[in-house]
């Protein structure tokens, strides 16, 4: 009508990228304790599946019985061995660095608190 205002739009409001699950959906409770994060499945692949592929081909390239199959079978062995203590060194790593982190942060809340905050 023409007497009345015109009707305002209403504004558009950016919500952020849509989210297939909750912002906490990848971390699980545990029976007793702290939540610790859920491991998704192509890390857990790549720490463990891919190492124990190339054992278990090592397993069976020894099992032919060639001399070349033989040692062949062992350099694979080897490497999937060396390739999930490589993966195992990095992980213990990164726990100390998360530790020392923590410790830090207690530190600092003691020093302002006069406590040592509750775990």
């Amino acid at each position: 009508m023409p007497g009345e205002p015109p009707e305002r739009a209403r504004p558009h409001v950016s919500r952020g990228p849509a989210r297939a699950r909750p912002p906490r959906a990848h971390l699980r409770p545990r029976a007793h304790g702290p939540i610790v994060p859920r491991t998704p499945l192509v890390l857990w692949v790549t720490r463990h599946g891919l190492p124990a592929l190339t054992v278990l081909a090592g397993i069976v390239a020894m099992a032919v019985g060639t001399d070349a199959s033989l040692i062949g079978g062992a350099a694979l062995v080897g490497a999937g061995l060396a390739t999930w203590l490589i993966a195992w060194l990095f992980r213990v790593g990164v726990d100390g660095d998360q530790a020392r982190d923590a410790e830090e942060r207690a530190r600092r809340y003691f020093e302002r608190h006069g406590r040592w905050p509750e775990t």
